[in-house]
This record gives C-alpha cells, sequence and structure tokens, in this order.
C-alpha cells in the first residue's frame, strides 16, 4: 500500500482532540476518513512530545539519535546464547543419533 496524503495540521489537533475526549480509535479513523495507523501514529507522536516535554518533530529527534556517536543502532540475534552445558548435550544428541542413523543403514 502506498502513503496516502499527510495530515495537515487541522486533521492532526481533530485527532488530538477527539482522543483527548476519549474516542475510541477506530471510530477516530471513520470520522477523519483516515486509517488506523495514520490515527496511532498521530496519537503516540503527541503523547510522546508531551510525556518529554519535547518541542521537536519526530524525524528530528531520529536524526539527531542517528547522529549522535554513542548511540549504536545492532540487530538483535534471532536465538538465545546456548551455556556451555547446552552445547556438550546438543553436541551428545547429535553425535548419538548420528552413530544410530549410521547403524541402521
Amino acid at each position: 500500500m502506498g502513503r496516502g496524503n499527510a495530515l495537515s495540521e487541522q486533521e492532526h489537533w481533530w485527532i488530538v482532540g477527539l482522543h483527548d475526549g476519549g474516542v475510541p480509535l477506530r471510530e477516530i479513523s471513520r470520522k477523519t476518513g483516515r486509517s488506523r495507523t495514520c490515527v496511532r501514529k498521530a496519537i503516540n507522536e503527541e503523547e510522546l512530545k508531551t510525556r518529554f516535554g519535547i518541542k521537536a518533530s519526530v524525524r528530528t529527534i531520529q536524526r539527531l539519535l542517528k547522529s549522535a556517536d554513542h548511540v549504536v543502532y545492532t540487530k538483535m540475534d534471532c536465538t538465545l546464547p546456548l551455556t556451555a552445558a547446552h552445547k556438550t548435550a546438543r553436541m551428545n544428541w547429535a553425535e548419538e543419533h548420528i552413530l544410530k542413523l549410521g547403524k541402521s543403514a
């Protein structure tokens, strides 16, 4: 799916006002004609700004984090690290089963 049109300032504050009034996300989406993802992003962005007292845009914050030398992105490993005991148990299991396969053939 492609991106829709960007939220205007008026739409943004309309979404925030509806949310502050207790209107559910799905209903806000129906009233504004915007996707739930768009509505959720507008609400989350505003909540983060007010919670931390930030007066900058999300993109500005992302740019500053990227330029910081001490903040480094590293992709998480998909597996849990194995202890030495786990490694030996796995090797023992593999050796036993390889030997069993060799005898039956």
